[in-house]
C-alpha cells in the first residue's frame, strides 16, 4: 500500500509539474507538427542579437528567419540526415565534450586550490617576495684560507667601487662576472642561506648591502622591489593550471560521481551514477539541453544546406551556365578585361612550356593543366596567376595586356613573362564571372528551396504567444 500511494504521488507530482512547465513556457509554434516552445525561441533570439549594438532585430524581423532554419532542419530529419555514422559520430563526440562539465565537481578543485593557496600563503609569511640582484665570490668555508683571503679581498673591492659610483654591471663587467650571474631574481623566505635573506628582506629598494658572508661566499646584494603574496584569485588560475597538470579533474570526477551517488540513492557506483546523470543533462540543465540542441539542428542545418544549395552553386556547372545565359545582360563589364594568365618563369624554355600546357584551352581548365604537367615542386620554376583581370588589378596586366603603367620588376629567381589570353569586352562564359554568378546562384537555389519547403511543411505560430516573447 505505502509503494502504490508513494507511486501515485509522483505520478500526480510529475502531471502537475508538467501542467506548469507548459503554462509557463507555452507553445510558440508548430513547425511540421513538431512544437516549439516560446523558451526555445527566446533562447535563439536573443543570442542572435545580443553582441548587436546598433540595427537590432525585431521579435517580428527575427521570426520569418527562424521559420526558414526550422524548414531546413525539418528536411534534414526528413532525409534521415541525423541517422547517418558521420552525423551520429559527431555529435555525440563533442555532446561528450560538452557535457563533461558536468560531471566535474569544481568546488572539489578550487577547494583543493585553496588549500594549496593556505599553505604557500604561510610559507611565504609576511615578506613576501623580494627582487635582488647580486655580486657573489665563491669561497666556501671547507676552502683554503689562502682562497677565503682572496674572495675577501675581491668583495671589499667591488664594494669600494660601488661607493665611489660605479654600477653593478660596471663592477661585474671589471671582476669579469658573467652578465647573467646578476640578473634579477625573486625569492621568499627559506629558498636561501638566512645570512641572504637577513640582508636582502632588510634593504630598502634601489639600496645595496655591505660585503657580507655566507656558507656559499662573500655577497654584496642590490634590492631591486618588494611585493606582498597576493590574493587567492590572483594565482587561482596558475595554481588550478598545476594541479590539471596533476589530474585533478579525474580526482574531482569521482568525487561528483560518488556525490550523485548519494543523490540518487541505491548501490550505484560513482560511474553508474555520472551514467544516469549523462541521461538527464538535457532536462536537468535548461542551458545544456539549449546548447545540444542548437549543435544537433546547427549540424543538420548545415549538412542540408551543403547538399541542397551550396556545393550546387560551387559545382553544378551546368546549372551555373544555365543561369548564366539567361541573366547574361546583369553581368555586363563596365570596362574590357584581360582574360587569361600572367606567366612568370626562370627560362624561356619552362615558359613556353607553359604557353603550350595552355595553347586551346578554356579558362577553366587552366589550373588542372598546370598542376598535370608540373610536379607541385616544380613550381618554383614557374608563377601563373589565372583570371580575369579589369585594368588596376595586376601589374603586368596593366603593361603587357592594356598597354598602361611601368613594367614591373619580376619576381626574384625570374628571368621571362609573358601573358597567355586576350582581351573581352564582355563576359562570354559564366566562368568569366564566375564569383559573382556564384553568390547570385546561390541565393537563387536558396529562395527556390524555401519555397519548395513552405509548401511541403506546415507552420503554424501563436500570435498571442509570440507577443510574450522577452515579455513575461
Amino acid at each position: 500500500m505505502k509503494r502504490l500511494f508513494y507511486n501515485i504521488a509522483a505520478f500526480f507530482l510529475f502531471a502537475a509539474t508538467a501542467v506548469n512547465a507548459q503554462v509557463s513556457d507555452p507553445v510558440l509554434m508548430t513547425v511540421n507538427g513538431k512544437e516549439v516552445r516560446r523558451s526555445e525561441f527566446e533562447y535563439a533570439f536573443n543570442k542572435n542579437n545580443s553582441n548587436l549594438v546598433a540595427g537590432q532585430q525585431t521579435v517580428e524581423e527575427y521570426l520569418p528567419m527562424y521559420i526558414d532554419f526550422k524548414l531546413k532542419v525539418a528536411e534534414a530529419e526528413a532525409m534521415r540526415l541525423d541517422t547517418l555514422s558521420s552525423f551520429r559520430e559527431e555529435y555525440e563526440k563533442d555532446r561528450a565534450q560538452m557535457a563533461e562539465e558536468y560531471f566535474i565537481d569544481n568546488d572539489y578543485i578550487v577547494s583543493e586550490a585553496h588549500k594549496i593557496y593556505a599553505k604557500d600563503s604561510a610559507t611565504i609569511g609576511k615578506d613576501g617576495f623580494v627582487k635582488v640582484s647580486h655580486i657573489v665570490f665563491v669561497a666556501k668555508q671547507k676552502d683554503d684560507k689562502a682562497a677565503v683571503k682572496i674572495a675577501k679581498e675581491r668583495i671589499d673591492s667591488a664594494y669600494l667601487m660601488l661607493k665611489e659610483g660605479k654600477s653593478f654591471e660596471d663592477v661585474a663587467k671589471f671582476f669579469n662576472i658573467p652578465a647573467r650571474a646578476i640578473e634579477p631574481f625573486e625569492i621568499i623566505r627559506g629558498q636561501a642561506y638566512k645570512e641572504f635573506e637577513d640582508v636582502a628582506f632588510a634593504l630598502s629598494d634601489g639600496k645595496y648591502s655591505e660585503p657580507f658572508e655566507s656558507p656559499a661566499g662573500f655577497h654584496i646584494v642590490r634590492k631591486i622591489s618588494a611585493r606582498p603574496f597576493g590574493t587567492f584569485e590572483e594565482y587561482k588560475p596558475a595554481i588550478i593550471s598545476m594541479l590539471e597538470q596533476q589530474n585533478i579533474r579525474k580526482a574531482a570526477r569521482i568525487k561528483r560521481g560518488q556525490d550523485l551517488a548519494r543523490e540518487f540513492g541505491g548501490n550505484m557506483t560513482p560511474e553508474e551514477a555520472l551514467a544516469r546523470e549523462d541521461s538527464l543533462l538535457e532536462s536537468k540543465y535548461p542551458e545544456f539541453g539549449n546548447l545540444m540542441r542548437e549543435y544537433y539542428e546547427g549540424l543538420l542545418f548545415f549538412e542540408v544546406s551543403t547538399r541542397e544549395v551550396w556545393s550546387k552553386a560551387q559545382d553544378d556547372v551546368a546549372g551555373l551556365k544555365k543561369f548564366f545565359k539567361k541573366n547574361r545582360k546583369k553581368y555586363a563589364f563596365d570596362s574590357p578585361r584581360f582574360r587569361g594568365a600572367v606567366v612568370q618563369a626562370n627560362s624561356k624554355e619552362n615558359l613556353e612550356q607553359i604557353k603550350s600546357i595552355l595553347a586551346g584551352k578554356q579558362l577553366s581548365e587552366y589550373k588542372s593543366s598546370i598542376d598535370a604537367a608540373f610536379p607541385a615542386d616544380s613550381m618554383r620554376l614557374v608563377r601563373v596567376e589565372i583570371g580575369v583581370f579589369a585594368e588596376g588589378d595586376n601589374a603586368w596586366v596593366d603593361k603587357l595586356g592594356f598597354g598602361k603603367g611601368e613594367e614591373p620588376k619580376l619576381r626574384k629567381g625570374f628571368n621571362v613573362v609573358e601573358l597567355v589570353g586576350g582581351i573581352i569586352e564582355k563576359p562570354e562564359t559564366y566562368y568569366d564571372v564566375r564569383g559573382a554568378v556564384s553568390n547570385d546562384y546561390q541565393k537563387y537555389l536558396e529562395e527556390k528551396w524555401l519555397k519548395s519547403l513552405r509548401k511541403k511543411y506546415k507552420v503554424k505560430v501563436d500570435e498571442e504567444v509570440l507577443k510574450t516573447v522577452n515579455n513575461h
